[in-house]
């Protein structure tokens, strides 16, 4: 029998809020107050006794210790039910299944293997998440034999996943044929694959940070840290805004930033199965994947403000890095568009920008396109950065762009302060407000027509 490991990860939230029911969270996952009572729990028993009966606007509060698995099912009228207790309190996988009005914070929950993923959001709604770790249980340093993906997110309505860790995982996230999602101020660390959405309306993922990424090259893995795809599912996703995202891949590896691509609707099955209304603002990548930011088969795009940089190792050609002669290095990232309807890209900072041809409502201004072959700007394009950009996971500081340089002059590139899980809301009810709404408006879409380009 393997022994579990728990990975706290290699950064976590620095600044500490006020004392709560006995131990502390950080203000980034600070729940609003709720007008129930306590009941404190000590083991699975307990719990699942306490989940079953609680009434509306009660604290569930764990002792420290280990749970079992635990199944919540009920749908609570009126205040949410409040889950909450200190990492040391470690619940061993969590399902919330045909749930609604529960909240989810401070805790630990396991993942195992066999594809058990830690936390697993189905058929839900009304679900907040907030201040978790969630990790999966393969013994050793990196997630290369992990089984456990991070959380699934899957047929709900207003789901809230912020101010969290996800580490040690195969997968950070799938997200499928849902309504109202935000993704706020995470850190993902130490795995293999990113957040994939299939047939999501109304998503907002920002102010994560994406680092420390492993893939299995040898398995044939796709590594993405956030990827759109169409497989098995009957629509595209709409109404997403990317923004505000720390996409750190700087190490010998070539990790995607992010990839849009309808591939099971390109043959004529349009518009339905695209995209559509997509905005994508303020991420910064680093990294050696063609596709920093690669956006295809989309109905109304706006890309602008992003920092896209090659790492050194996208600059030694390319070579196989591996026994099966796949290559992971030697790719100059770009930003590029191809089969859109209308979109805007600008304000942006690349080392190489490909807008294709039937793109041709889409407007290309107010870029910089550098050459990573030229001297000076493979280390640090057009003088942007205040010091040469070296090989490796680097701070997000290093990509602030330089007062006085002709990127800050024009007004190009991601403004950091805005950027990683430092920027995100703080304000937990008003992001699962957020989520609601953004769930009421996309069911009130026709993806059966083309999305206007703006007046």
């Amino acid at each position: 029998m393997k022994k579990t490991r728990i990975i706290a990860g290699a950064v976590v939230m620095a600044s500490l809020g006020a004392l709560v029911g006995g131990f502390q969270l950080p203000p980034a996952v600070r729940a609003a107050p709720v007008p129930g009572g306590v009941i404190d729990v000590a083991d699975g028993e307990a719990l699942a006794s306490a989940v079953a009966t609680a009434p509306p606007g009660t604290l569930i509060r764990l002792a420290p210790g280990d749970y079992p698995r635990l199944v919540v099912n009920r749908q609570i009228d009126g205040e949410p039910v409040r889950i909450s207790g200190p990492r040391t309190a470690r619940i061993n996988q969590l399902l919330f299944n045909k749930a609604a009005g529960w909240q989810l914070d401070g805790v630990t929950v396991l993942g195992g293997p066999g594809r058990l993923m830690p936390l697993d959001i189905g058929l839900s709604r009304d679900i907040l998440v907030s201040g978790v770790l969630l990790t999966g249980t393969t013994p050793g340093d990196g997630p290369g034999d992990e089984d456990s993906n991070g959380v699934t997110i899957r047929n709900c309505e207003g789901v809230v996943l912020a101010g969290s860790e996800i580490t040690h995982v195969k997968q950070i996230a799938g997200v499928r044929d849902s309504f109202g999602v935000v993704i706020e101020g995470n850190r993902f660390t130490n795995a293999r694959e990113g957040i994939m959405v299939r047939a999501t309306h109304g998503l907002a993922i920002r102010h994560n940070s994406f680092q420390g990424w492993q893939p299995r090259f040898d398995l044939f893995e796709h590594p993405d840290m956030i990827q759109f795809m169409t497989q098995q599912v009957p629509t595209g996703s709409t109404m997403v805004t990317i923004a505000g995202n720390f996409l750190m891949a700087g190490r010998d590896s070539a990790i995607q930033g992010i990839f849009i691509r309808a591939e099971a609707y390109e043959n004529g099955k349009e518009p339905l199965g695209y995209h559509r209304d997509f905005t994508i603002r303020n991420n910064v990548y680093y990294g050696s994947s063609r596709h920093g930011i690669s956006m295809t088969n989309i109905r109304g795009v706006v890309a602008e403000n992003n920092t896209v940089i090659g790492s050194p190792h996208a600059y030694v050609g390319n070579v196989p890095r591996d026994p099966t002669g796949r290559s992971s290095t030697g790719f100059q990232p770009s930003i590029m568009a191809q089969g859109i309807t209308w979109g805007r890209i600008a304000n942006n900072i690349s080392a190489l920008m490909a807008v294709r041809a039937e793109a041709w409502r889409t407007k290309d201004s107010n870029n910089f396109v550098y050459n990573p072959r030229m001297p000076g700007d493979e280390r640090n394009p057009g003088r942007s950065f205040t010091a040469a950009i070296t090989a490796g996971d680097l701070p997000l500081s290093a990509f602030a762009i330089r007062p006085g340089s002709d990127a800050a002059r024009h007004g190009r590139g991601a403004d950091i302060t805005q950027v990683g899980p430092d920027a995100a809301s703080r304000d937990l009810p008003a992001l699962l407000a957020e989520a609601r709404a953004l769930a009421a408006r996309a069911h009130t879409q026709d993806l059966t027509q083309d999305l206007p380009p703006p007046n």
